[in-house]
């Protein structure tokens, strides 16, 4: 029996579009799952190259026709356009020429649409002289306050940008001279974070790229050649400014911030240099909540070895020069390499009125002393005992809802093996789960990603069935692996569990045609949304999935589930 040509549905994940997980079998549609996580772009990933990926927006309509003709820009002071005038810096005639008037006001054009919340954004355009070195500003006007830079542009095509905080509400961009000059302009865009990001065309409405809303995330994490299909539980960043540690939000004690200073684990240059001034200098933010909490944040060694992170009682100190857990006081560390000299450091503790606090030190263990510099970079507080994927933030908390991946299109089958392969497919801490939306397997007959009448499934380590008013459960079916391999197979009125190349538990399915399901029409992949210790069990990557109509024999699941 070849295992895998046997399969009646076989999920590894390739291919994704928003809402939609592909299986490779069946090709007829049916083997696939829809998705869905929520109507933001908090959730990132780690793509193929080892970077962290983010659901990017840009806001600015009409960014690669900045004309008068275009509807969406209009004339400032005087200024006049003329569309498709040049070869712009992707190769195609869109570029707009822009004359200004040179009487006493900056006249241009400007964009009066744009809408924005009050959080960090970056407005950035491409710009070229017709002729000469003329003096170029870019303006965004948020009905308070100017917020302006001036630059001197050449002959060249080069990308011009400026940061700010602005106002919530509709404002507007300005591309504007005071000097009697021409030049060209494209791929305006406006977008939350410190820097500009790769251009995104946009027409009469925004545009999106990277992991957005529904897309389901294909990781790569830990330097893996194939990816796994990232499912994590509801989480929120209650650090305000994850990546502008020069804000207000960041309290520094003897210590100093540069903000884009290098190149961040995203790959552009948004990573901010820290510098200690004094012996226990420090930055640090004050979250809200209690409870059990991660305090995460990436670090680079410049010039000093040891970081100390703390999460109100909690300490942990980091050697980020070598990438390991030094010295834990009060709490538990643990750190992940992301490949040239960044480490994910993260200190996890029982805290009230929760502060997270950065310091360097020269020391492992003792005394902070000493001053030096370390690079930094996406810091998140979120309550849970384990850093989740880092979920930016530009001004506000932001929460990143769960996601739910479900295929209610099963052919019905009275005995069935159902393999799934999850490497962190464990409990995290051994905290007993009890809600259903603790829910992280589901196999059931009313389509659902939760359980209801008629279904079993798996939540903390144990298999259950749910009969529409209780819950049976059928024991543990593992504890605390890693690299795990499992299958649930139903041969006749028993239930079988293999885990790892091991045959781990077998239980008689409970009686009554209520209990004895057997058109199983939905598998449902998906974690807990709970934000306390109950809802925050699972950590799960799915690298596969198979169906089979019939229960294999012992010799075969032990073969499928062998590491």
């Amino acid at each position: 029996m070849n295992l895998y040509n046997d399969a009646s549905l076989a999920m590894i994940p390739s291919a994704v579009k928003d809402g939609k997980l592909y299986s490779i079998r069946p090709t007829d549609g049916s083997g696939d799952f829809t998705f869905s996580r929520g109507s933001n772009l908090a959730a990132t990933r780690v793509d193929v190259n080892g970077l962290i990926e983010k659901g990017r927006e840009n806001l600015a309509l009409q960014g690669s026709d900045i004309s008068t003709q275009s509807g969406s820009w209009f004339g400032n002071q005087g200024g006049v356009t003329t569309q498709n005038a040049a070869t712009s810096p992707i190769g195609t005639n869109t570029a707009s020429q822009i004359t200004a008037n040179g009487f006493s006001t900056y006249s241009g054009v400007k964009n009066a649409g744009i809408v924005m919340g009050a959080l960090r954004y970056t407005y950035s355009v491409y710009l070229k002289a017709q002729s000469g070195t003329p003096d170029i500003r870019l303006t965004c006007y948020d009905g308070v306050t100017f917020h302006q830079q001036d630059f001197s542009i050449t002959t060249e095509w080069e990308r011009y940008s400026i940061t700010f905080t602005p106002t919530a509400g509709t404002n507007s961009i300005y591309i504007t001279s005071q000097q009697a000059v021409s030049w060209y302009a494209w791929g305006a865009q406006f977008e939350q974070g410190l820097v500009a990001t790769d251009y995104i065309e946009t027409t009469t409405t925004t545009a999106v790229s990277g992991i957005t809303e529904d897309l389901p995330r294909l990781d790569y994490s830990g330097g893996a050649s194939c990816p796994s299909l990232l499912l994590e539980p509801q989480r929120t960043n209650l650090v305000t400014q994850s990546e502008y540690f020069g804000s207000g939000d960041w309290n520094k004690l003897n210590a100093s911030v540069t903000d884009n200073n290098a190149t961040s684990p995203e790959g552009i240059q948004n990573a901010s240099l820290l510098t200690i001034s004094a012996a226990l200098g420090s930055i640090y933010d004050t979250v809200g909540g209690s409870g059990n909490f991660t305090f995460s944040v990436f670090a680079k060694y410049v010039d000093m070895q040891y970081m100390r992170l703390r999460s109100t009682g909690s300490y942990v100190y980091f050697d980020i020069q070598n990438g390991s857990v030094e010295t834990e006081l009060n709490g538990t560390g643990s750190i992940e390499d992301y490949g040239n000299g960044w480490y994910r450091c993260s200190v996890i503790g029982n805290n009230t009125n929760s502060l997270a606090q950065i310091f360097l030190s020269d020391t492992e263990g003792g005394t902070v002393t000493g001053t030096g510099s370390a690079l930094i970079y996406g810091a998140q507080f979120e309550e849970g005992s384990y850093p989740s994927s880092y979920i930016p933030t530009y001004g506000s908390a932001v929460t990143r809802s769960q996601d739910v991946c479900v295929n209610s299109s099963l052919t019905t089958s009275t005995n069935f093996t159902i393999f799934f392969e999850a490497p962190d497919f464990c409990l995290i801490n051994g905290t007993t789960g009890v809600a259903f939306n603790n829910v992280q397997f589901a196999f059931s007959s009313n389509g659902s990603a939760y359980p209801t009448d008629g279904s079993y499934h798996i939540y903390d380590n144990s298999l259950y069935y749910w009969n529409g008013s209780s819950n049976t459960s059928f024991g543990v079916i593992y504890n605390n692996q890693t690299d795990s391999k499992f299958a649930l197979m139903k041969r006749g009125d028993s239930m079988i569990v293999f885990a790892n190349g091991v045959k781990v538990n077998e239980v008689t399915l409970p009686s009554g045609s209520d209990a004895l399901v057997s058109n199983w029409d939905a598998i449902s992949l998906t974690v807990g949304g709970l934000t306390d210790a109950q809802g925050d069990v699972f950590k799960p990557n799915y690298k596969q999935l198979l169906k089979f109509d019939t229960a294999l024999t012992d010799s075969e699941a032990i073969a499928l589930t062998t590491l």
